[in-house]
């Protein structure tokens, strides 16, 4: 059984691989072609994309075509494929814990350690240098107002999305990728303190990733857990990152917990 998941895993990330490499050499080519021939058809091809790509680039108007075809952007595109296809949860399966750190920088924590009986927790990773998680803050964070009482939220900062040293976006933060776990609590904190009033708890992912890794984070992702298994599992960034599935859930949660509720005081 694990030889048949591996192998099945080794034929998901070979033919991630090869999708990958060859869209991204044909984006290439045809940037170099259509910047020879006609750059203005070339950046009005792109705003069509962007425009139609709120997800990926809210403000896609604000992006170079170049930024989405460098060496950098192929790695971390096929890094993002690697994490979410080898991660170990997954929908209808035990919860893993993980190893977490407090904002402080110094005290270890774990990530089931924030969930509390049967409350669900809702789970968000993510970085403040990826614009579909930075688009969203707004909406965990009134998700976490708005179900306060029926809900702990949770928010694992994990490694840069789109480093200044890396693939990056010179039009969002500027921030170097972690290389110890006082760099990352810094982003974290720099993060709380240009979006004041976030309530929900934050810790940061270990320098091993180990949080990213387990659950296929990298670079945004949602998960609800109840009674320790993983009732849902919210779809892989940035493409598939969306808050209102998580309302829908908690919604569908609370209309259960009221029809039981009802059916027990009738009896």
């Amino acid at each position: 059984m694990a030889l048949t998941l591996v192998t099945v895993r080794l034929v998901k990330f070979l033919a991630v691989y090869l999708a990958l490499s060859t869209a991204f050499l044909v984006a290439k080519i045809t940037s170099v072609f259509l910047n020879i021939v006609s750059p203005d058809a070339k950046k009005r091809l792109f705003q069509r994309v962007m425009a139609k790509d709120k997800v990926m680039c809210p403000d896609g108007d604000r992006y170079q075509i170049e930024e989405f075809l460098t060496l950098n952007s192929y790695k971390s595109l096929l890094y993002s494929q690697v994490v979410g296809i080898f991660k170990v949860v997954g929908k209808g399966r035990p919860a893993a814990d993980s190893a977490l750190v407090r904002l402080d920088g110094r005290t270890d924590t774990t990530l089931l350690s924030y969930a509390s009986g049967s409350r669900p927790l809702v789970v968000c990773f993510g970085s403040y240098t990826c614009p579909p998680f930075r688009d969203a803050l707004s909406d965990f964070a009134a998700l976490a107002e708005d179900y306060r009482n029926a809900a702990n939220f949770l928010l694992v900062y994990i490694e840069e999305a789109h480093p200044s040293d890396g693939w990056c976006f010179h039009s969002g933060p500027q921030i170097r990728q972690h290389r110890t776990v006082e760099q990352r609590c810094d982003a974290a904190r720099a993060m709380l303190h240009d979006r004041r009033g976030l309530g929900f708890d934050v810790a940061v992912d270990t320098m091993r990733n180990a949080a990213n890794h387990t659950y296929g984070a990298f670079p945004d992702r949602l998960y609800i857990i109840h009674n320790g298994v993983i009732a849902h599992e919210g779809g892989k960034g940035p493409f598939l990152f969306n808050p209102a599935e998580v309302r829908h859930w908690l919604n569908q949660h609370l209309n259960a917990l009221d029809n039981n509720n009802n059916k027990n005081n009738r009896k």
